[in-house]
């Protein structure tokens, strides 16, 4: 039964529940979402007793009909919007649509209704005991008997082998035929019971590998070429039957078969081109098979076995000689599983699934890191570069044409336009290293948190903010103390003189306080779903903003005078902690935030301290005086504020009670 149902606006077909439509945002309103949801409720109940059809007849053919009556309406429904809509088109977020004004009916008058006999027939069943029976009689009885058939067969190889009943080509011969009767029983009974038939089938697939294994392997029958031949064919016909019987599982036992084909027939000697050719034929396949379905598990499978078998490769085989095609092969298969995740989504539109987004992300941090290390042995690490802007303009490419065909709404190309900006910003660190790799980091987390904003991912926000906290950490205890020779036990100092890397350390410095500002705005843009904390996740953002503005300031404050003017070197740091924290203190009036106004309470505390214990004791006069005169007029200032401002300070506390 084929969906006839299309959004009103732009004609999409609605193949999932959802509230909005997955390409124009369309909003389907309250009433009709609610006849949807009972529409894809009755039909994944018809999904799930279909196994079970010889005994419920009765009621799959009540929600047939429930189905088909629903689907009906809805699509009636549908073409009333339409009309409407094409008069007064709306977007994303218009008010709902008024109620539908006809009633819902059912097709038989004078009966009950058939969603009601069918769900009250269900319900029946569900108390009934004898359903376990039936789902282990059908399924899991069914599963066994195969496997056990598959053993069978393989002993019956084994036995007639030692008894020198049939020689070896009969043996093969029969297993082949054994599994060829597999496969046009199980095509006869799909006919009427899929799921035994299916599995029929699946077990007709399984014997062919195992006969092609034999006649290689065990018996020597055929070589290398011929038999590697036999198992794409076996693989190539259970990826077709998989896509005629709309059966995800028959292109699993067939992928799963060709890739461990490398392995069953391998002679132990390196053969780099016809392995890695063989690999590109069967990610081609999987290619085609992605554009005509949405099979994930296909798609992580896929993935997981090239990057094993080129992994064991590498492992055993590479060497320099070996570089130009290794290279070549790694950067095909990269092409691939960085477009396989998203061909059907490119070809119907709607979101991408965040294990799509996953997959997409490791494989590119596989083969840059293969290629990282490859090009960096033989050529050096500058060249790496051409790497990362090649692998930028794959990404950029596919985002380009995916505007072209108007399709920038789709998360595909965000995700794509993300990684080719990325992969441009790695070529910086590559070609510099040191502290870019700080500047680098921190636009990665931007990136990360923006594309977590407009997909809607909380792990990529999650990944965003644990790259900024990396990255604030490496500034400020890598780059001041190895890069730029900072001396902490020496009172903050530069040790090769403050003009030392100043420009890149002001560069640096500038780059990622803006950048983790640019995230936090992004943040309070964003909606909740995203955010990893019940009120959002900015005053976070701000709090790591602060701590590492303050830090970077204090340095720069006491390298700068320890040079220039020792003796006001800690009298300049308490002037800049005095106006840090009125900066604080400004700020938690201006937003009505007691958190920035108690911290700001904290350093001026800390102050205080510092300079009636410190330098009291260890400034000369000048700049005693300077000390104790600022910070007394500040704090004067300060307890002028909380006068002025003392009844929004009260409300704001009896709000947050409240």
């Amino acid at each position: 039964m084929e969906a006839i149902m299309n959004c009103p606006r732009c004609s999409t077909p609605i193949m999932k529940l959802a509230k909005f439509c997955i390409k124009c945002g369309y909003n389907f309103g309250s009433e009709l979402s609610d006849r949807l949801t009972y529409y894809f409720g009755l039909k994944d109940e018809f999904r799930r007793v279909s196994g079970l059809q010889d005994d419920l007849a009765l009621g799959l053919r009540g929600l047939l009909r429930s189905i088909e009556t629903y689907e009906e309406m809805i699509s009636r429904d549908l073409e009333r919007l339409a009309a409407a809509s094409s008069a007064a088109p709306s977007e994303k977020g218009q008010p709902a649509p008024e109620p539908i004004s006809e009633p819902i009916t059912i097709a038989q008058k004078n009966e009950t209704p058939a969603p009601q006999r069918a769900l009250a027939f269900l319900g029946v069943l569900k108390s009934d005991s004898t359903e376990f029976e039936v789902h282990v009689g059908q399924k899991w009885l069914l599963a066994l008997g195969i496997l056990t058939m598959v053993f069978g067969v393989g002993y019956f190889l084994k036995y007639s082998f030692e008894r020198g009943w049939v020689g070896p080509e009969g043996r093969v011969a029969m297993a082949y035929l054994w599994g060829i009767l597999f496969l046009v029983a199980g095509d006869r009974f799909s006919k009427r019971y899929e799921r035994f038939g299916l599995s029929l089938i699946g077990g007709g697939i399984a014997v062919l590998y195992f006969s092609a294994f034999a006649a290689f392997q065990i018996y020597h029958l055929f070589g290398q070429t011929v038999s590697f031949s036999i198992m794409v064919i076996i693989t190539v016909l259970a990826c077709v039957l998989a896509i005629r019987y709309d059966t995800k599982w028959l292109a699993v036992l067939g992928l799963v078969g060709g890739f461990l084909t490398p392995m069953l027939l391998t002679t132990g000697q390196d053969n780099q081109i016809a392995l890695m050719t063989y690999m590109t034929i069967l990610n081609f396949g999987l290619l085609g098979i992605a554009f005509y379905k949405r099979w994930d598990l296909l798609n992580i499978l896929g993935f997981i076995f090239t990057y094993f078998l080129f992994t064991t490769w590498y492992q055993n085989y590479y060497e320099a000689v070996k570089f130009w095609p290794t290279i070549l092969f790694l950067n095909v298969f990269f092409s691939f599983y960085s477009f396989v995740p998203f061909m059907y989504q490119i070809r119907v539109g709607g979101h991408s699934d965040e294990k799509e987004l996953v997959l997409m992300s490791v494989n590119s941090l596989l083969a840059f890191g293969y290629g990282y290390v490859m090009i960096r042995d033989l050529y050096g690490l500058a060249w790496v570069s051409i790497i990362t802007v090649f692998y930028a303009g794959v990404f950029l490419s596919l985002a380009t044409y995916l505007y072209q065909k108007g399709k920038h709404a789709l998360d595909v190309f965000i995700v794509m336009l993300a990684k080719a900006m990325l992969f441009l910003i790695i070529t910086v660190p590559v070609l510099f290293s040191k502290h870019w790799v700080t500047i680098f980091w921190s636009a990665q987390s931007l990136t990360m948190v923006w594309m977590a904003t407009r997909l809607g991912r909380r792990s990529l926000m999650i990944g965003g903010y644990a790259l900024l906290l990396v990255t604030a950490f490496k500034f400020l205890l890598y780059d001041y103390w190895l890069v730029f020779h900072m001396d902490i036990m020496g009172g903050f100092m530069i040790r090769t003189g403050y003009t030392y890397l100043i420009t890149e350390r002001y560069l640096t410095t500038i780059l990622l306080i803006v950048m983790t500002s640019a995230a936090g705005q992004l943040v309070k843009k964003a909606s909740p779903e995203v955010h990893l904390l019940e009120r959002g996740d900015s005053p976070y953002l701000s709090l790591v903003l602060g701590i590492v503005t303050f830090i970077a300031l204090t340095i720069e404050t006491s390298a700068f005078f320890y040079d220039y003017l020792l003796p006001a070197r800690f009298a300049a740091i308490s002037v800049l902690w005095t106006l840090f924290s009125v900066i604080l203190m400004l700020l938690g009036f201006r937003k009505n935030n007691a958190v920035l106004r108690k911290v700001s309470f904290g350093l001026f505390l800390i102050v205080v301290l510092k300079v009636f214990l410190f330098d009291m004791s260890n400034f000369s006069t000048p700049y005693r005086i300077i000390s104790f005169i600022f910070l007394g007029i500040i704090l004067v200032g300060t307890s002028y504020l909380y006068y002025r401002h003392k009844d929004r300070i009260i409300d704001a506390l009896a709000e947050n009670k409240k």
